[in-house]
C-alpha cells in the first residue's frame, strides 16, 4: 500500500491526501475532484484532482 500525496499550492511542500491504496488499484481509479479539508503544512482546505496525486511508498 501507498501513501496518496499532493503538494501544498501554499508551501509547496507534499502531504497526505489521507488515502492509502496499492498502485494497480490508484492507475485505474477515477479521482474526479477531491478537497483536502486541512492541509498539515499551511493550514488552508485544497481541492486537487488525480493529476495533482503521486505514490508515496
Amino acid at each position: 500500500m501507498a501513501k496518496v500525496m499532493i503538494k501544498c499550492p501554499e508551501t509547496g511542500k507534499l502531504v497526505s491526501a489521507g488515502i492509502w491504496v496499492d498502485k494497480s488499484t490508484f492507475e485505474k481509479a477515477q479521482m474526479p475532484e477531491n478537497t483536502l479539508g486541512h492541509c498539515p503544512a499551511c493550514g488552508k482546505k485544497h481541492t486537487w484532482t488525480k493529476n495533482d496525486a503521486i505514490l508515496e511508498g
